[in-house]
């Protein structure tokens, strides 16, 4: 029994030590090391530099967005034509809801159905929001760019303004009916033009660097009179 017991708090005061050396060469790098897999040393990989960002990639986004707004192909987008499309995904979204309940799909909801419905949920069926399926969230109110999750994306995602009524009002500049793509393309060049420094139509990473949000004292975004800083703006996300 005594034997054991030497035997067992040998074990314990070895442990801190396997756990000190990283368990030999199991991080990946050199043993002892530690570090993450091919970090050599155990130093952490260096994250890749951005690639520039040209005016004409926020023109291709933007004239996109400006046809899915132009829903009658007039070359024009109204504040009315725009809520008109958020409309119909409003409706395309209840229907798909409706068409998922209604098991049967004969155009009806029976108790039945709405039960099963929410027991299907399970326990996010007890909330007044979870209850109604709302799981994506509202509809924006607004054509949003669509762009992938490279670090460029999230430097075009500061650059371009949603197209919603604002944006459209905005980008009016003769005060017409409406906003031309041309309009348009002016007013979402704003953010781009005055990143770009040298003026040369791309944006280096060291002047997409100006574009993201300041770090403050407790790692928050901004300092004083910057977004999300003390008399400043509140952060774009």
């Amino acid at each position: 029994m005594r034997k054991m017991m030497i035997g067992a708090a040998l074990l314990l005061c070895s442990a801190p030590l396997l756990a000190q050396g990283g368990m030999g060469g199991m991080g990946g790098g050199p043993p002892g090391g530690g570090g993450p897999p091919g970090g050599g040393e155990g130093r952490p990989q260096k994250p890749r530099e951005m690639k520039p960002i040209k005016r004409s990639q926020i023109d291709r986004i933007v004239t996109a967005m400006f046809a899915e707004a132009d829903s009658n192909r007039d070359g024009i987008v109204t504040i009315d034509e725009l809520r008109l499309v958020v409309q119909a995904r409003r409706e395309a979204i209840i229907r798909t809801r409706f068409d998922a309940i209604d098991s049967n799909h004969d155009g009806t909801l029976s108790l039945a159905e709405f039960q099963a419905w929410q027991s299907s949920m399970g326990s996010v069926a007890l909330s007044e929001t979870g209850a109604m399926g709302d799981q994506g969230g509202p509809v924006a109110e607004a054509i949003m760019p669509k762009l992938g999750d490279d670090p460029e994306d999230a430097i075009l995602g500061r650059l371009i303004e949603p197209l919603n009524a604002s944006a459209i009002a905005q980008a009016n500049s003769n005060y017409d009916a409406g906003a031309s793509l041309e309009e348009v393309l002016a007013f979402e060049h704003a953010r781009f033009d005055a990143a770009d420094a040298d003026h040369d139509g791309v944006l280096s990473a060291e002047e997409m660097r100006s574009l993201m949000p300041r770090r403050g004292p407790w790692g928050g975004p901004g300092g004083p009179g910057g977004p999300g800083g003390a008399g400043g703006p509140p952060p774009r996300n």
